[in-house]
């Protein structure tokens, strides 16, 4: 039998402690990783300093570097090729014209199981709303080639929360290859109304929604294809508002039969023989009536198109149909033009680009005529061209037919 030194207790019992806190340390990391982050304090004072000063301290210090390197090798490394990517992309031209110090933008960078922590410097702030969609942007897609990177959790100063108020940042986003995709759906084509051909003139890609059985449907709908738009129709369906004179010639009630909804759909498609799909004029009753959104979304599967659910009533059931119908449906994110003001517009316009970007991609629906007409056209006209430079892309519907 083996007799062992009493003295060697001793180091034998420091070692183990040790190793337990190493590894409760390495725990402690993980815990907050995962669960920890989900409740930032955003209140103000010591003990709220105190708390992000313990977080940072586990997630980012020397110290849980070298004991993750021991015992999590493989994170280790890869938080190590998530620095020399990032501190690649701040010493490059991509960031050369923000006003602050390039190299304290990103204070630490922490990854566990997938998930990056980049816990940016306060500078950010000093940045405006369009700088801040190129940092988001840029290192949303940073990161998309290294493998076992899914997403990131943005950190500013140790707190998670708002960037600005137009980009929310506080939930984690998935990193892409791609650039964030937005399309804008414009609506009320088909009467020449006001602003149609400033939005005809702009060079984004947009999409036009055209009322059908108008005298200049058929061809606006040929004219903006040939331009490169997409086209869809624009179609009119019964409104929660009892406004007959809203919906236009021939529109979707919730009383007419089956044959005469599968009749008016398929000579909206014949007036529109353009349209790559339909989303709905008013319609907020008709979409929450589950036989009307059924005939009229078998008519869009035979005829191969797509549906896009405006949402303008919390009751719609067009995504639950189209489920069912197999028939691909897609949302409205923003309304831009609810009020026709510049400042509105633009602002709404600011909220779409955030979504874009934290979403991977939106859906914002504009208006010609009196519910945004010039306005509307003005704001495209001045904001579209600032946010494509921060990384942004303006496509036609069908190009997220099969991305959203």
């Amino acid at each position: 039998m083996i007799r062992v030194d009493k003295r060697y207790f001793k180091y034998i019992i420091i070692c183990f402690l040790l190793t337990a806190m190493i590894t409760l340390f390495i725990e402690g990391n993980q815990l907050l990783a995962a669960k920890g982050l989900t409740e930032v304090p955003q209140e103000r004072g010591l003990a709220a300093q105190l708390r992000v000063k313990v977080r940072n301290f586990l997630l980012y210090s020397k110290i849980s570097h070298l004991a993750a390197s021991v015992i999590d090798n493989k994170s280790y490394q890869t938080r190590k090729d998530l620095e020399e990517i990032a501190v690649n992309l701040l010493s490059g031209t991509k960031f050369s014209k923000l006003n602050i110090d390039r190299s304290q933008l990103i204070s630490d960078i922490g990854y566990k199981n997938g998930r990056v922590y980049l816990n940016l410097s306060n500078d950010i702030y000093k940045l405006d709303v369009f700088e801040h969609f190129l940092v988001i942007e840029s290192l949303v897609k940073l990161f998309a080639d290294l493998g076992g990177v899914e997403d990131i959790q943005f950190l500013i100063g140790g707190h998670k929360g708002k960037l600005s108020a137009h980009l929310d940042i506080t939930r984690p986003i998935r990193v892409r290859k791609d650039d964030a995709k937005i399309a804008i759906i414009i609506d009320d084509f088909g009467n020449r109304a006001e602003g149609t051909d400033s939005i005809l003139k702009l060079k984004q890609k947009i999409t036009c929604a055209i009322i059908p059985f108008k005298d200049d449907s058929t061809e606006e709908g040929e004219y903006a294809k040939n331009l490169g738009f997409d086209v869809i129709i624009h179609l009119p369906m019964e409104s929660e508002l009892d406004r007959p004179n809203w919906m236009g010639a021939k529109p979707i009630l919730t009383t007419l039969s089956n044959e005469e909804i599968r009749s008016r759909m398929e000579e909206a498609i014949e007036d529109i023989p353009t349209a790559v799909g339909f989303n709905n004029h008013t319609g907020g009753k008709a979409t929450a009536d589950r036989r009307v959104m059924k005939v009229l979304l078998e008519v869009a599967k035979q005829r191969g198109l797509v549906a896009i659910d405006s949402r303008t009533t919390p009751k719609t059931v067009v995504a639950q149909v189209g489920k069912e119908v197999g028939v691909r449906v897609l949302e409205r994110d923003v309304f831009l033009d609810h009020k026709k003001d510049y400042g509105y517009i633009r602002e709404a316009m600011l909220d779409l680009a955030g979504r874009a970007i934290s979403q991977g991609s939106a859906i914002g629906i504009g208006h010609v005529g009196p519910h945004g007409g010039n306005v509307t056209a003005l704001v495209l006209k001045n904001m579209l061209n600032p946010i494509e430079r921060a990384g942004v892309e303006f496509v036609g519907i069908s190009s997220l037919i099969n991305n959203k």
